[in-house]
């Protein structure tokens, strides 16, 4: 297992930023990341937006989650990631804030 990518998001207010890390489909990945400041009352919250799945030598698939809620079950009410990615083209990590300002970071193993 080797780091092949860290990331760092910050916002201030009620925006949303974005990351998107472009990965090697035939390698195994594992996403982690989280909130790790924050200031003032406001809720923020870091998640996978899209993964982009090959499904085939020409087909690529993408998986929208704008909404926290569609991650995996066991993800749901948390403020972390951590997610094993396969097959995968790209994956777009997302930091949104309801007001104050938030940063999140985070780093992707490749484990093959």
């Amino acid at each position: 297992m080797f780091v092949v990518s860290r990331y760092f998001l910050w916002v201030t207010g009620r925006l949303t930023t974005s990351v998107t890390l472009r990965l090697d489909p035939g390698r195994r990945y594992l996403l982690t990341g989280g909130l790790t400041g924050k200031y003032g009352a406001e809720y923020g919250q870091v998640f996978i937006s899209t993964v982009c799945v090959r499904r085939g030598s020409d087909q690529v698939l993408c998986g929208v989650r704008d909404d926290p809620a569609d991650s995996p079950a066991d993800n749901i009410r948390r403020l972390n990631i951590d997610e094993f990615l396969e097959n995968a083209t790209r994956v777009t990590v997302k930091l949104r804030s309801d007001g104050g300002g938030h940063r999140a970071e985070g780093i992707l193993y490749d484990i093959t």
